[in-house]
């Protein structure tokens, strides 16, 4: 049960565990943390809990770890720096970068699928310019220019949209913690002047 005086962070939380119908004490044992802690973060007596509770409750519960840090008052330096990156990251991080990456790959595919679709009808209309001057010079007639011109300005801007750069809102999630940064160390040593492999 809530009380009055709890945070969003306790709030959250404690709205979690019930949705699963687990107690204090079982959310306790599985995030391997003492119960009278798990108490005092819902009862909103606990602010800042330790970032290993959080990640024990958000992996127990699957909530984001960054968003449970984010209302612990942890600052964006606190969640987003330091070496212990993957232990700032619950299931539920990784679960939502990896739908990221799925949406926009069925994005991708579904604006090339689009595009594939458009350059078929160019396609089409080019060859109907081709056949139109083929088959003026079989017949002996004489197609005009203003002909040739009309057909390809109705084609100009079909083509308009398959030059345009892909959607940046549709760029998946970044998130640093999922995929930290690896540095790639190789043992091949260039030579500053002359770039020449050692």
């Amino acid at each position: 049960m809530l009380k009055k005086n709890t945070t969003k962070l306790g709030k959250t939380i404690c709205e979690a565990r019930e949705k699963i119908g687990i107690s204090q004490r079982e959310l306790a044992r599985q995030a391997n943390m003492d119960c009278a802690e798990v108490s005092r973060i819902e009862a909103g007596k606990r602010l800042k809990p330790n970032v290993l509770y959080l990640k024990g409750i958000a992996d127990t519960l699957n909530l984001s770890m960054v968003e449970l840090m984010k209302l612990a008052g942890y600052s964006d330096i606190d969640i987003n720096l330091g070496q212990d990156l993957p232990n700032k990251r619950s299931t539920s991080d990784y679960q939502k970068q990896i739908q990221s990456y799925e949406q926009f790959y069925f994005d991708v595919l579904e604006e090339l699928e689009n595009r594939r679709k458009v350059d078929f009808a160019i396609k089409g209309g080019i060859a109907d310019i081709i056949d139109n001057i083929e088959l003026s010079k079989i017949e002996k007639k004489e197609i005009s220019n203003d002909e040739i011109l009309d057909r390809l300005k109705e084609l100009i801007p079909m083509i308009r949209p398959n030059l345009e750069k892909f959607d940046k809102s549709k760029y998946p999630l970044f998130d640093k913690g999922v995929f930290p940064k690896k540095d790639l160390k190789s043992n091949i040593k260039y030579n500053s002047i002359t770039d020449n492999k050692e």
